[in-house]
């Protein structure tokens, strides 16, 4: 048993090809040789369509093969691109676009994670895949054109395995490729076992009383009721069936394995998954969470001692926040002044639509001042462009380079922008404004949001300064 892990967790010890184990068949498949051997020439062959320069398809398969072999991996292994990549080669006559499915292979579980769970890891992993497409595909022509709009359905695909539902209307290749990552579930049952123990190693922090309850609920729900597993026509044919038998099969075993377990494993497992927990869990957290569902009263005087305590901490932080707000903020008008060089990472985030000469000016105001300059063009990934960002960002990348800003960079977020300027070390995060008349309520706003968002994530703010724009 691992160090520290709950006495009534099963752990299955196995030896890679030990030859003797009850799992020798997925010992061997844990080996990573021969599936490197077997995917790295397709990543070859798909970057060399792409476009992507040598150095950078390297780079990245390097990132691919790290991750799809850490140690937390049981089945979200290169195993597993490698049985989907099975699946594509039997029905590329069918695919309209092999490149995107392919790339979709790559990056789905690029980021996994088991105790983060799901949309976490989808979304990290999309994310990811969007660092990828903005440093290694090619521009095209026109710029970004091409390129934005496979980079934007491809994140979307990864994005969209955290449920696997497709709509009817959507395009065959999405369906396929869902299909893909669900084909295991309708494998024949010696296959779908092993599937099934690689899944309860990932999860082994998990109590196995918890695991069991959870897992059978889940694959009860899916195996008796009348959706479909399945999004293609194809696969519902072939797969469904045996899926749903399965599935149905695992839940009885877990429900049984359940029933063995003693009075208070079993206990403590209701007590976890009931919805009482989940209600509490979001105010309290997962130990008062607990305690609170099993009724306990005793902690109601601390509770009220740390409510008044919470208060008193509210308002002595709101009072900060609003000192801040009022009188904390840098703000530079045009002409800019001269200001010493030093070594910071800042941010210049905006929408960038389009790019025009105010925002060249700044940034070159801002390369003189700080080591490295980022413009970011914060994205709303649910919403249509008529330019799409990654035209903007080619575009405006060219113009930078016209203007020999070697120290300016240009990337696309989809997300909170503190949360990119904190992953890459920046110090400030400017924002360009015409003029406090126009821009003031809206930008104190978003620097309100800033400032509490990144406090109820845990992080001492990074502030926020003004630019007029030239």
């Amino acid at each position: 048993r691992p160090r520290g892990q709950a006495e009534d967790v099963v752990f299955v010890p196995h030896t890679s090809a030990c030859g003797q184990c009850a799992l020798c068949a997925l010992c061997a498949m844990e080996r990573p040789a021969d599936h490197v051997a077997r995917l790295k020439p397709i990543w070859e062959d798909l970057c060399g369509r792409l476009g992507v320069e040598l150095g950078r398809r390297q780079k990245w398969w390097a990132v691919l093969e790290g991750r799809y072999c850490e140690p937390q991996r049981h089945y979200h292994t290169l195993e597993h691109l490698s049985e989907l990549f099975d699946h594509l080669d039997k029905r590329r006559a069918t695919i309209s676009d092999v490149d995107a499915v392919s790339l979709a292979i790559f990056f789905h579980d690029v980021v996994y994670e088991p105790r983060a769970g799901s949309p976490k890891n989808e979304q990290d992993s999309g994310a990811l895949f969007d660092s990828f497409g903005q440093e290694a595909l090619p521009a095209g022509e026109p710029l970004g054109l091409a390129k934005g709009e496979l980079i934007a359905k491809v994140r979307g695909w990864i994005v969209q395995t955290a449920t696997h539902k497709v709509s009817g209307d959507a395009e065959e290749d999405c369906k396929l490729f869902m299909d893909f990552d669900m084909a295991i579930l309708g494998s024949n049952w010696e296959r779908y076992e092993l599937y099934s123990q690689q899944i309860r190693r990932e999860y082994i922090h998990v109590p196995e009383a918890v695991f069991c309850k959870a897992r059978a609920a889940f694959l009860s729900s899916c195996s008796l009721g009348s959706s479909l597993v399945f999004a293609s026509e194809t696969f519902r044919q072939s797969h469904e069936v045996q899926a749903k038998e399965n599935m149905a099969r695992e839940a009885t075993l877990l429900s049984d394995r359940f029933a063995t377990f003693a009075m208070p494993a079993r206990l403590f497992a209701e007590v976890v998954l009931s919805p009482t927990l989940k209600r509490h869990r979001k105010t309290t957290g997962c130990g008062l969470a607990v305690l609170a569902a099993l009724g306990f009263t005793a902690l109601k005087p601390v509770a009220a001692i740390g409510t008044c305590c919470a208060a008193i901490g509210t308002c002595s932080a709101s009072a900060l926040l609003g000192l801040r707000l009022a009188f904390g903020a840098r703000y530079e008008k045009h002409p800019y002044r001269s200001r010493r060089p030093n070594s910071e990472t800042v941010v210049l985030a905006g929408s960038y639509n389009p790019p025009h000469l105010g925002h060249l000016e700044m940034l070159r105001h801002l390369s003189k001042v700080h080591k490295r300059v980022v413009a970011v063009i914060g994205v709303n990934p649910n919403k249509k462009y008529d330019v799409n960002p990654y035209q903007r960002q080619e575009l405006f990348r060219a113009m930078i380079q016209e203007l020999g800003l070697a120290n300016v960079e240009v990337t696309v977020w989809t997300s909170i922008i503190f949360v990119y300027a904190r992953s890459i070390g920046a110090t400030t995060m400017y924002r360009g404004i015409r003029s406090w008349k126009e821009d003031g309520r809206a930008e104190k706003y978003l620097e309100f949001q800033n400032l509490v968002y990144q406090i109820i994530f845990g992080h001492w703010p990074i502030p926020t300064a003004y630019l007029q724009a030239g």
